[in-house]
């Protein structure tokens, strides 16, 4: 039986549905940009076709989004451990079938997020050289930090290869694919960063590692079997799971990475991007999104973005 194509949208804002079937899932990072949002292309399953999401405007009311913790207006402290969100709840879905186990007990849940030494400063990014030279450097360090993580629990803990393009879109194992970034399954693994990728690394200094972590993570849940067991599922409900979680995994390397530290701006400037989102059924809402980016700042284990347990209100 052949599975149901994900909607995308077109670049004159219609939407429409893809026949195209990958051999492995690709999955798109948020690129937020300056003058409008790319919430990149996203085959969030196994054997799915890419998801292109239209623009939006960044916000621009100092308001927008939660507050970070601290009164007074006072720099939190690296937020680990720091008034954390609330424990997720488990989902009504529980124990009613093989499946949503298998989800939601993955062994990569146990797994500590590992501290990230040696990555590069934040930045601004503008050209394509400067672009690959941050991108490079960033993978680097994040498969660095997760090897040993991984060897230690048996997962495949190779390092995968990285490239970059021009224009709106590239051919890779997985079929040609249109998005600012794509992380593509096929051959263990690869991540490619485009040109549009700079729409948002322009205007805000974490783009890049927001979208290398948010592309790793689909890796890790790559590794771990959670794309096989979602594809199991199909639903929008579920691939928007699988993106809110690597959301919240991308933050939380970022919150790790000892070249950043998570004061009140940075904790602010995080909300506004991510709640600059474009809505749609796969990536979720603004509120959704900002939500697990956010919780991802507080994250000590991959179980702390565990959205497989979290009730459907919040991933919506």
């Amino acid at each position: 039986m052949p599975r149901r194509a994900f909607p995308y949208a077109s670049p004159s804002g219609g939407r429409r549905r893809s026949g195209f079937v990958a051999a492995a899932i690709l999955l798109i990072a948020a690129v937020v940009v300056a003058t409008g949002a790319l919430l990149g292309a996203t085959a969030d399953r196994a054997m799915a076709p890419p998801v292109l999401m239209p623009t939006v405007r960044p916000a621009s009311d100092p308001t927008v989004g939660a507050q970070p913790p601290g009164e007074g207006g006072a720099d939190p402290p690296r937020v680990l451990g720091v008034t954390p969100p609330p424990e997720l709840p488990l989902a009504a879905v529980a124990g009613r079938n093989p499946l949503s186990l298998a989800l939601q007990q993955n062994p990569l849940h146990d797994l500590t997020v590992p501290q990230l030494t040696g990555c590069p400063a934040p930045r601004r990014v503008s050209t394509m050289e400067e672009l690959e030279m941050q991108a490079r450097a960033e993978m680097t360090c994040i498969q660095a930090a997760w090897r040993p993580v991984l060897e230690a629990d048996g997962y495949a803990a190779g390092e995968i290869p990285v490239y970059f393009y021009r224009g709106d879109r590239v051919s890779t194992p997985c079929g040609v694919i249109v998005g600012p970034a794509v992380y593509c399954a096929a051959r263990g693994g690869a991540v490619y960063f485009g040109e549009n990728t700079l729409r948002g690394s322009r205007w805000f200094a974490l783009g890049v590692k927001g979208v290398a972590g948010h592309e790793y993570g689909h890796h890790l849940q790559a590794v771990a079997g959670l794309f096989s067991e979602e594809a199991k599922v199909g639903t929008d409900e579920s691939a928007r799971r699988l993106e809110l979680q690597a959301t919240c995994l991308a933050y939380a390397m970022i919150a790790h990475d000892d070249a950043v530290t998570v004061t009140r701006e940075i904790y602010e400037d995080s909300s506004r991007f991510l709640r600059a989102v474009v809505e749609d059924d796969i990536h979720g809402s603004k509120e959704s999104v900002s939500e697990w980016g956010l919780r991802g700042l507080y994250a000590e284990t991959v179980g702390d973005c565990n959205t497989w347990v979290a009730d459907a209100e919040s991933v919506t």
